[in-house]
């Protein structure tokens, strides 16, 4: 494997930066990422290059400006002759898994065919999976197009982690691995029209520390917080797990770790929902990285 380190890519959804502590959050709200960052390279000044969820992937992906891969605004199918993530890593002999949520489709609720998948060969995943699942209940779907349930009374986030180690786990082949792991937290719940946190953030986060730029405004952060920051705790704790499985594997010094977000979250403060907006709230991101060659702070 000299030269060709396994990759994990961690990718959450609408994570403002200042909710991780080696950003300045002083709730030790991120421990595992926070040990990340020390191990690690912390990247103090990370943008999104499209405050919205589909231009943001589609960007990520293919390397091209949303003008010119022609996804500029959500529910745009990536066109089929883009070259991703993907294909690149493939050439490089790499395995390609994919799971999590894609918004590359404009599948909506139905599973995505393997035409529309970026490549991806492995693939365990949801076009918007925020339509096909709330935090306790709902599925994705395999290659296949099957559907997978997430267990019942299993928060979303610890569900798609467990099926993450599982890939971990399952490895058969002696190929370095190149696994997207794409979470909708701390994404809003669409039709529920709220945050939804694990049980008990509401309490757990009560007492939470009001960011600079939300002091003073109206928006609806002062219900929504507490549950967001409780997302953003769970993603923490399963970014942990994650690490835990690399440790057990005896494949931690030979996996980089990426871990950053599409966009963040302005709560309702700049216009009538929670991005789309060039204010810092909303385009500024964490970015962690850690592994071969990204060590020392």
């Amino acid at each position: 494997m000299e030269g060709r380190p396994n990759v994990l890519v961690v990718f959450t959804d609408q994570q403002r930066w200042d909710t991780v502590g080696c950003y300045g959050n002083p709730m030790d709200l991120t421990p595992n990422l926070d040990r990340m960052a020390e191990r690690g390279v912390t990247f103090q000044h990370a943008f999104t290059c499209q405050p919205v969820c589909g231009p943001a992937r589609a960007s990520l992906q293919t390397g091209k400006y949303a003008t010119k891969v022609g996804v500029w605004k959500n529910h745009i199918p990536l066109p089929e002759g883009e070259r991703t993530l993907a294909h690149h890593f493939k050439e490089a002999g790499y395995r390609v898994g994919y799971i999590g949520k894609w918004h590359l489709a404009a599948t909506g609720e139905k599973p995505v065919p393997p035409e529309l998948r970026g490549g991806y060969d492995f693939w365990e995943a949801a076009d918007v999976l925020e339509f096909t699942s709330h935090s306790y209940d709902g599925h994705m779907f395999d290659a296949q197009g099957r559907r997978r349930e997430f267990p019942k009374g299993r928060y979303r986030v610890d569900a798609q982690t467990d099926w993450a180690i599982e890939y971990l786990k399952g490895r058969t082949s002696d190929k370095p691995f190149f696994l997207f792991v794409s979470y909708v937290e701390p994404h809003h719940q669409n039709d529920h029209n709220c945050f939804e946190g694990p049980k008990g953030s509401k309490d757990r986060f009560a007492n939470y520390r009001v960011p600079g730029d939300l002091q003073g405004t109206k928006g609806d952060w002062r219900k929504e917080m507490p549950d967001y920051l409780g997302c953003c705790w769970s993603l923490d704790q399963n970014v942990g797990r994650l690490m835990d499985t690399l440790e057990q594997l005896g494949i931690a010094d030979d996996t980089l770790v990426f871990y950053t977000s599409d966009h963040g979250c302005h709560f309702r403060t700049r216009n009538g929902e929670y991005k789309r907006a060039c204010q810092d709230n909303a385009i500024r991101t964490p970015l962690i990285i850690s592994g071969p060659g990204f060590t020392g702070g």
